[in-house]
Formats: C-alpha cells, structure tokens, sequence
C-alpha cells in the first residue's frame, strides 16, 4: 500500500510539474509568440511581412558598409599622419640645405603629392570612402521608400476604417499597420541623420591636420552615435512579430 500511495504520489508530482511549462509557453513573451498562419495572410499583411524583411536586409549591408568605411578612415588618418610627420621633416631638412629638401619632400612614404597637396594613396582612400558614402546613401534611400509604403498602407487603412466605422485590424499578431509605419519612420530618422554624419566625415576627414579631430571622426563614423540601441530592438520587435523570427 505504501509503494502504491508513493508511486501515486510521485505520479502526481511529475503531473504538476508539467503545469509551469504550460503556462510558460502560454506566456505574452515576444520570444514566444504564436507562430504565424501564413496561408491565412491578407495580400497587405504579406506586403508588410516583405518590407520587415527588407529591413533586415538593408541593415545587414549597412553594418557591412560601416565597417569597410571605418577600416577606411582609419588608414586615411594614417596616411594623413605620415604624409604631416614627413612634411615636418622636410621642413627640418630645409633649414640645413635646399638640396636636402627637394629630395626628402618627393621621398615621403604616403607617396608624392599632387597640385592639391594630397598623396595618390591618400587620394585613393577618400575615393573608396566617397563609394563606401553613396552606397550607404542607396540604402538609406531604399529604406525611406520602406517607410513611405507603410504610411501608404496605413492611409489606405485609415480610409477604410472610417468608411466602414470599424476599427483598424491586426494583420500579425497585435501590432495595427500604424505601428508598423511609426517603427519603420523611427528607424528611417536614425539612418538619414547618420548619413548626414558620414557626408561631413568623408568630405573633411583628410583635410585635417590635428591627430585629435581625425581619430574622433574615425571614432564617430565607427559607433554611429544616431543609430542608438533601440534600432535592435525596433527591428528584432518587427521581426517577431511578422513570424520571421
């Protein structure tokens, strides 16, 4: 009688501790989250679940873009710091003889410099940090197109809604097309003011001449100071929500 009570007993205690798991999985957790029927998606919520993805996409390349550039600006600084020191040595020589300065200005190791004073080296780096801008400019141009077909969708609901005198739908799982515009306008308005950041970067960085100024403009154009944390998690929120996490 006893073995069979404890066998019962134990039954029991592995029954109620399944029940936890249960009420884990139930759980508002955005990890957790009802998968969504995607056979049952209206062709607009298939459009906002692409443009979701779009984003995703688009941010991938930036980070890649990101740091090709950064890679670039700091061998730009470089450059600019050896073409400064072999010039302040030239300038040393000159004071000793003319002869010794002609040589030592051609010999600088940043290479010769042009009418403009700049090396052919230092010149090809800004070229590929000009390429490395405007394929970010495309991007953050695509991603502004993105914003614009959700505002769209949005309206369109809007008109509907009050046409019908309902209330706006929810094409996932709780967010209404709205929400999907504010998170995509949000994130559209940090990438516009970072694309701002790399313009003055690209165009100034190698007509500088103070060590100071330059590495905090490599600096800046490696951390991004508009892109903040809540861009991760904007987008990893939009990614849960239209099922393509």
């Amino acid at each position: 009688m006893s073995e069979s009570s404890t066998g019962k007993g134990s039954g029991k205690r592995r029954k109620s501790s399944g029940t936890p798991r249960k009420s884990d999985s139930s759980s508002p957790s955005p990890a957790k989250s009802p998968s969504v029927n995607y056979a049952k998606l209206s062709p607009g919520a298939k459009r906002v679940r692409d443009v979701a993805a779009d984003w995703h996409n688009l941010i991938q390349r930036w980070e890649v873009l990101n740091s090709s550039g950064a890679s670039l600006t700091n061998k730009i600084v470089n450059c600019k710091l050896t073409n400064i020191e072999s010039k302040a040595a030239a300038e040393v020589t000159v004071e000793k003889t003319s002869a010794a300065a002609s040589t030592a200005a051609a010999g600088g190791t940043g290479g010769a410099p042009d009418a403009s004073g700049m090396s052919e080296e230092l010149g090809g780096l800004c070229n590929q940090l000009t390429d490395t801008y405007t394929a970010m400019a495309k991007l953050v141009e695509k991603m502004e197109k993105l914003t614009s077909n959700l505002k769209g969708q949005w309206e369109l609901q809007q008109y509907q809604s009050d046409k019908d005198d309902s209330e706006p739908s929810i094409l996932f799982q709780t967010w209404p097309i709205q929400h999907f515009y504010e998170v995509s306008a949000e994130l559209s308005e940090m990438y516009i003011k970072e694309l701002k950041l790399k313009l003055a970067i690209s165009e100034n960085i190698a007509h500088l001449s103070d060590r100071h100024t330059m590495m905090f403009l490599t600096s800046s154009w490696l951390h991004q100071p508009y892109i903040d944390a809540r861009s991760g998690l904007l987008l990893e929120s939009m990614l849960i929500e239209t099922g393509h996490r």
